[in-house]
């Protein structure tokens, strides 16, 4: 499969509900070579992040979602101009039911699950997601292990270096 392809989806999907909060998208994508991935976790990767965007960002804000190619790993990055998170916070974001509270949350819906969820599907995807340092905003970023280039002669990658 093509990871810009299910990224694609996933933004056409959200666009309108990110649009109606004031929100809009900009995008960058840049793995669209063929690779072994799961398009259901990371369409649900994506979608948990973009909920967040929706939920957490200011109106008239930006989200940027950026794909990239790194040698094993596709590279999927959704950076928003919202409040962003406390260092301290930093990993409590990502236990379950874990919410920072605040003006702009409280009232927020939802189990507290999405980036609990979004981490376990990229750990199980051989990768991690994690929130990155950023001027302003939150910027999370997973990677996930698609192997080598599909359609060359990979077969000898997946084994240990002697």
């Amino acid at each position: 499969g093509v990871i810009d392809e299910v990224v694609a989806r996933v933004l056409a999907t959200f666009t309108p509900a990110l649009s109606a909060r004031g929100i809009a998208i900009e995008q960058d994508l840049g793995a669209k070579e063929n690779a072994h991935f799961d398009p259901d976790a990371c369409e649900q990767i994506l979608g948990n992040l973009l909920a967040n965007v929706e939920k957490y960002a200011a109106a008239g804000a930006l989200a940027r979602v950026t794909t990239a190619r790194s040698g094993r790993f596709a590279v999927l990055t959704v950076a928003d101009r919202g409040p962003g998170v406390a260092t301290a916070l930093r990993e409590r974001i990502f236990s379950p039911f874990y919410r920072i509270s605040n003006a702009v949350t409280d009232g927020v819906s939802g189990a507290g699950l999405g980036l609990t969820i979004a981490r376990e599907l990229a750990r199980l995807h051989g990768g991690d997601l994690a929130l990155q340092d950023s001027e302003r905003g939150a910027t999370f970023e997973a990677r996930l292990d698609v192997g080598g280039v599909v359609g060359s002669d990979d077969s000898s990658a997946s084994e240990e270096p002697q």
